[in-house]
């Protein structure tokens, strides 16, 4: 599937709050003449005027392609970053002009019997896409949702989404995982110790891993030592 990117305006239609850790789900509308096309796991350029240049931030796209006419980011403010802090001063009903759909982090084809999903914070995002469009599509796969965050509460993004999910598609599953527990009853530590509990072994099994570099690499080392190959591990990392 080949799609052109192309230069959109888009309204700021809905700006949510999410947890503790200066998160916002930001809810993109386009024109009713516009057709946005794209791929689950895709990744927009948002194009902000900043000192009289364009400057261009990417940010992947939190929501399936079946769901028209809008799109969702979720997005974290990084502390000295230009994007995040002009994207934090928009509000709703302001235009924002947006590049894409960019990337080619979608999942490959044919599916495996099983893939995992790993990430920690907004690295969520691109798997939240592909979730959604995985299951609407009715694929046979087993789908594991392996996601970590420092917090409980609100830090678990999409918590309760994830979790009604799972009651509806008995092929997907969700493990949990908070580093910084206070009243949290789950799995305490981090993404790369979930592994070996919910994948049996590497046969006919995919791992997609999104988030910080140091993640990344913790869990490339672990998947390894557990017999994958680089060939079945694909990775997008968030600077």
């Amino acid at each position: 599937m080949s799609i052109r990117a192309g230069i959109f305006t888009t309204t700021l239609e809905q700006v949510v709050e999410q947890g503790v850790q200066n998160t916002r789900h930001f809810k993109l509308t386009f024109n009713p003449a516009d057709h946005f096309d794209f791929e689950a796991g895709q990744f927009i350029n948002i194009l902000f005027d900043h000192e009289g240049k364009v400057l261009k931030r990417p940010y992947s796209i939190a929501s399936p392609p079946i769901w028209k006419g809008y799109l969702d980011l979720s997005i974290r403010l990084v502390e000295g970053g230009i994007g995040t802090h002009l994207l934090w001063n928009y509000k709703v009903g302001d235009q924002l002009k947006i590049q894409g759909p960019l990337g080619r982090f979608v999942p490959k084809t044919p599916l495996p019997k099983t893939i995992a999903f790993v990430s920690t914070g907004t690295g969520i995002a691109p798997f939240r896409a592909m979730i959604h469009d995985l299951l609407e599509k009715k694929a046979s796969c087993q789908i594991w949702n392996i996601f970590g965050n420092r917090y409980e509460g609100g830090d678990v993004l999409y918590q309760e989404e994830f979790e009604e999910l799972a009651k509806k598609y008995p092929q997907f599953k969700n493990a949990f995982i908070v580093s910084r527990p206070k009243t949290w009853k789950g799995a305490v530590g981090y993404v790369q110790t979930l592994l070996s509990k919910c994948l049996t072994g590497p046969a006919d099994t995919h791992i997609y891993i999104c988030g910080l570099t140091p993640m990344i690499e913790e869990v490339r080392k672990t998947a390894l030592e557990m017999g994958f190959t680089k060939e079945q591990i694909f990775f997008e990392k968030y600077d």
